[in-house]
């Protein structure tokens, strides 16, 4: 059936499966809205259609006011252009962006047309006044807060750019939208079905270091710092929707992207996992874990040095000892926090914190020190790696090139840390045991072999694996 027919079935019957995947524009009104807008659908030769909302505003058109375009669940992307789209919003330049992924400004415009419809500059404009007016009509932020939360550089170029792209001035946008003051902002992360948030909470709840994270069978939360801006978050189910409370307070709201974005990654929330399973059900161990749980998704980390440093310690011990150690880490050299309301007292320390540590009385024998040693100075000299490496193959031959770190901390590193799709730590004993028939154990030659058939969602496809032990 042609894309055509689809879109319009899908928005006729408010398909909520689609709500995200496109978005219907009205040439007779100049708005354009969700599928799943309650609106009285218009006329087909009056529709126009975009595959995300920042390529129907860059047409002129402005968003619904009763279906809210900019808090429908977002576009999945493969990571090759999200790590490039994360680098053109924290600030690079398409020169800067361009030497760090070795790719011609030439390509990196192709790329963002491809998957965007649009150009990086129109891209992280329109992507701008989307967060922006989601601040405005849903947080209590003030209007500059709202400014540099978003973005900009100036709450004069907020303005200018609000009143040319919506016909009015920020205020205006908080009519009929004003929540009560409160000492913390709430964000509404919305996502797509199906998502087995207690799954996701069991994952964390056995890894939770008690001092900086508190998981319950309800809530996540955590201490935070994000370049010295300290504070807090939790993340709750909101009650019959399809979407997660994000609960923030912090020193300086200009960070509060920063969050959004980490915490979407932490739980996996933009990926449209019906694809993912999809391309695996073909593989019977995989097929049945993806019946008895179709909601699993794949856990993240909130700081990639603070999950580096617990995948190190992780290494051929037991989940509770690594955390156990962390834990020890995170009390003795991280910082306090301040008050909360889950009376969480310490925040994970930096990699400043920890460049004098000796690690005495944490635990650990003297090769693992060593290794973490050997990883603090390697990191605090590679940081930006982790945000542009160029592919995993690149990226494990660089990192295993370190005493002590070998192809099993790299991928798991990369699957959870980096939230790398195609990341798959092979030698992993659990997966190992997943695959065992009739126990013969395969080797790694025939995993890796196997694994082949489950690319780019090898990483997925390790963590259903893990499941099925689980489920049996």
């Amino acid at each position: 059936m042609p894309t055509i027919q689809i879109y319009q079935q899908a928005r006729l019957s408010r398909d909520v499966r689609f709500d995200g995947k496109f978005y219907t524009a009205v040439l007779t009104t100049g708005i354009f809205c969700r599928p799943v807008c309650p609106a009285r659908p218009p006329k087909p030769e009056n529709v126009v259609y975009y595959s995300n909302a920042m390529q129907a505003q860059d047409a002129g058109f402005r968003p619904c006011k009763r279906c809210l375009p900019e808090l429908a669940p977002q576009t999945s992307a493969p990571i090759e252009i999200k790590k490039i789209s994360k680098a053109l919003e924290s600030g690079l330049s398409i020169a800067e962006i361009s030497r760090e992924f070795c790719l011609s400004e030439r390509q990196i415009r192709r790329l963002f047309i491809k998957h965007y419809g649009l150009s990086p500059i129109k891209y992280l404009a329109n992507q701008r006044l989307l967060l922006a007016r989601r601040l405005l009509k849903t947080t209590q932020l003030s209007i500059t807060e709202v400014a540099f939360a978003a973005g900009f550089s100036s709450v004069r170029r907020f303005n200018e750019a609000i009143k040319t792209a919506y016909h009015c001035c920020p205020s205006d946008l908080r009519k009929n939208h004003k929540p009560e003051k409160q000492q913390y902002i709430e964000v509404s992360l919305p996502y797509r079905e199906p998502f087995d948030w207690p799954l996701m909470l069991s994952f964390f709840q056995k890894r939770q270091l008690i001092n900086v994270e508190h998981v319950t069978n309800s809530e996540y939360c955590r201490t935070i710092n994000i370049n010295n801006c300290k504070g807090w978050f939790s993340v709750s189910k909101i009650k019959d929707k399809s979407a997660l409370m994000l609960t923030v307070q912090l020193d300086d709201y200009r960070h509060l992207n920063k969050v959004i974005t980490g915490v979407r990654q932490m739980f996996d929330l933009d990926t449209d996992i019906n694809q993912v399973h999809q391309h695996l059900t073909n593989h019977p161990a995989l097929a049945n874990v993806i019946k008895q749980t179709p909601g699993l998704r794949l856990p993240g980390c909130w700081d990639i040095f603070e999950f580096s440093i617990r995948a190190i310690l992780g290494q051929q011990i037991s989940v509770k000892g690594a955390t156990t150690l962390a834990n020890r880490i995170a009390v003795k050299y991280g910082s306090k926090c301040a008050t909360n309301p889950y009376g969480l007292s310490h925040i994970f320390p930096t990699p400043d914190e920890l460049s004098s540590a000796q690690y005495d009385e944490i635990g650990l024998t003297r090769s693992r020190i060593s290794t973490l040693k050997n990883w603090l100075a390697f990191y605090q000299q590679n940081e930006k790696i982790f945000s542009y490496y160029p592919s995993l193959s690149e990226l494990e031959q660089k990192l295993t090139s370190i005493k002590g770190i070998g192809p099993w901390t790299v991928n798991y590193l990369a699957m959870r840390g980096l939230s790398d799709p195609d990341a798959f730590p092979s030698a992993d004993l659990g997966i190992i045991k997943a695959l065992t028939v009739d126990e013969i154990k395969p080797s790694n030659k025939e995993i890796l072999a196997l694994s082949e058939n489950w690319r780019p969602w090898r990483a997925y496809a390790a963590i259903y694996l893990w499941q099925s032990l689980a489920n049996s």
